[in-house]
């Protein structure tokens, strides 16, 4: 069950918390990747939005310039 969820709204990108650990989700990603701690999923959250918002394709599929 997932206890709090985290959209990055320009870029798509979703970091959950859930019962076993975080979640994070891309439209870049093709899987989700899974982490055990907070700082690390933050990590991985901020470097995935920043290349996301880097991303012409993913910029384009959002509505963006």
């Amino acid at each position: 069950m997932t206890e709090a969820r985290i959209l990055h709204a320009r870029s798509g990108v979703v970091l959950e918390h859930r019962d076993d650990g975080y979640r994070l989700t891309s439209l870049r990603l093709e899987a989700a990747r899974d982490f055990n701690d907070l700082a690390t999923a933050e990590q991985a959250f901020d470097a995935e939005v920043l290349a996301s918002e880097n991303d012409p394709e993913i910029v384009s599929r959002l509505g963006g310039a």
